[in-house]
């Protein structure tokens, strides 16, 4: 018996639900359709004078009551999100413009333009300056070897100025400075110091090295190179104790003599290298410039008059 009690209770209890809520849309079906001031503006509920105005009379008890119900409308985001169009449109380019005519435009800006400046200043294939970043000893090399084999390749890593470096403490051949037909010219200062606590001479010599995919690697491609010391002329190569030597060279290196992915380096061996007797390059006073040997221009490749 109590189970169908409950049973008929919570049936009740549905049918009332539901009429509530049919009660409750018929009266946001009307709100939405006649506006939320439907009832106030009812003649039959508020008394309203020729001019709209609520009739009131003062000291009445029986004036009607200002009935106002507002019915507010939830929108959700996702509904909102269907009617509304946010995507964000690039605009794409190029844009075209339809031009029947063709305008009348002067552009007579009175600029005087040097166009051979321009011309300088435009990237050149060919300029690099590079620089040791640091002090460094000059190796012995294999003694067992002969003299062409010792020479290993010296610090200039630094790229002070143009075409950037491939291969550190390199100048790498491009297609375009091979294709071109450049003749390079290097221009090489190299100033070294022989460390020494005996008053004998040592010795320091330098070349050109040549690292080519086809042909290998030339340790002596181009010299030897060195300076002579004043004490001991006769000696080539020759530098006396704490002397400071300045190597300088302007060679002309011919187009038919290097290939695409070739890499030219600097090269240099000591006769000594130990804590008591050694030779080491000073930095800040050696550099290595390359420009093209058709160009009349300085070693910042700035022309010449």
């Amino acid at each position: 018996m109590a189970k169908r009690l409950i049973q008929f209770n919570l049936e009740e209890s549905i049918q009332n639900q539901s009429l509530a809520d049919d009660v409750n849309l018929q009266q946001i079906t009307y709100y939405d359709k006649n506006g939320i001031t439907a009832i106030s503006n009812n003649q039959n509920v508020v008394p309203r004078d020729e001019a709209g105005n609520v009739a009131l009379q003062d000291g009445v008890e029986s004036n009607p009551l200002l009935i106002i119900e507002p019915i507010s409308l939830k929108i959700t985001n996702r509904s909102a999100l269907r009617i509304l169009d946010t995507q964000f449109n690039y605009f794409k380019f190029p844009a075209k413009i339809d031009v029947s005519e063709e305008p009348d435009l002067d552009l007579d800006l009175g600029l005087d333009i040097d166009v051979s400046s321009l011309e300088s200043n435009l990237i050149d294939p060919v300029y690099a300056r590079y620089k040791p970043s640091e002090d460094r000893r000059i190796l012995t090399g294999d003694v067992n070897r002969p003299g062409a084999e010792r020479f290993s390749g010296i610090l200039m890593d630094e790229v002070v100025d143009g075409l950037p470096q491939k291969n550190t403490n390199g100048y790498f051949i491009t297609k375009e400075i091979k294709n071109a037909g450049t003749d390079l010219r290097f221009r090489i200062k190299l100033q070294h110091k022989y460390q020494a606590d005996t008053p004998a001479y040592g010795t320091s010599y330098f070349s050109l090295i040549l690292n080519s995919p086809d042909r290998g690697v030339e340790r002596q491609w181009k010299g030897p190179f060195a300076n002579n010391s004043i004490s001991n002329p006769d000696v080539f190569g020759s530098i006396g104790q704490y002397d400071i030597q300045t190597l300088s060279l302007d060679l002309v290196i011919p187009n038919d003599e290097f290939e695409i992915g070739d890499t030219i380096s600097i090269g240099a061996f000591a006769g000594q290298n130990v804590d008591s007797q050694y030779h080491f390059i000073i930095a800040d006073q050696s550099y290595w410039v390359i420009t093209d040997a058709n160009k009349n221009v300085d070693d910042w490749n700035q022309e010449l008059s």
